[in-house]
């Protein structure tokens, strides 16, 4: 074997070592703003993160990755996401390839309050409870399988009525846009709505009507919104049409 063949072989080995010893510390820089990432192990083929957060709020604890080498039989980079923590469990599938990222079977129980807090207008009530997500597929142009329940919901303005009810929020994709229901599935305060999400932020209304004889628990959130009677409504932004 010729010295330059001998130091390509060199060559080769050096960089596939240094690949595969990557630090996981390397995705600081991929995570963009408002989420952050602290408690970095590991490699960016096998490592974990002792917290995922969203503006400063944590939405998922110890969430741990391992490569998927079978991936890359289909032309992907695959990893396996997974958190074992009772609080906010997790798993999914992420892949990369030409076609950008993707996540595939998506199962989560996420706070509720990091995510809602994202809608300016919702942000005064301080919006609580537990968000539990199932997805089939979630890309930037695809969203299949998915089914979303706000499970125990809550506000800071009205402890004394917590937790006051479950709904459903039904997502589909809409071109650059994502459009949304919200619809209650039992509770002390019926909360329904429709509207879209893109790059503007929030659109859509809610309607919010406490139930017989609970008016009196709600009236520090709902005599904060206009509206005549029992019912009241909430403006997330216009709908465009």
């Amino acid at each position: 074997m010729s010295r330059r063949t001998l130091w390509g072989c060199g060559l080769l080995a050096f960089a596939l070592f240094a690949l595969v010893r990557l630090p996981a510390s390397l995705l600081l820089r991929a995570v963009p703003a408002p989420f952050q990432v602290s408690g970095i192990s590991g490699t960016l083929w096998e490592g974990r993160a002792t917290q995922f957060g969203l503006d400063g709020q944590e939405l998922v604890r110890d969430l741990a990755w391992q490569w998927q080498p079978a991936a890359l039989l289909r032309g992907q980079f695959g990893w396996s996401l997974n958190s074992g923590n009772p609080g906010t469990p997790v798993t999914a599938r992420l892949l990369a390839g030409f076609g950008g990222l993707r996540i595939e079977d998506l199962n989560a129980r996420l706070p509720a309050a990091p995510l809602l807090a994202l809608a300016k207008p919702l942000a005064p009530f301080q919006l609580g409870g537990t968000l539990l997500i199932n997805a089939g597929r979630i890309d930037r142009h695809t969203l299949t399988g998915t089914t979303v329940l706000w499970q125990d919901a809550s506000s800071l303005v009205t402890p004394q009525a917590n937790p006051f009810g479950n709904y459903s929020i039904a997502l589909q994709r809409n071109g650059d846009t994502l459009d949304w229901q919200l619809a209650p599935q039992g509770g002390r305060l019926d909360i329904s709505g429709k509207g879209s999400l893109g790059p503007a932020g929030p659109q859509g209304a809610l309607r919010l009507q406490a139930a017989d004889g609970q008016a009196t628990l709600f009236a520090p959130l709902l005599e904060r919104l206009p509206g005549d009677g029992k019912a009241r409504t909430l403006q997330l932004g216009a709908v465009s049409h």
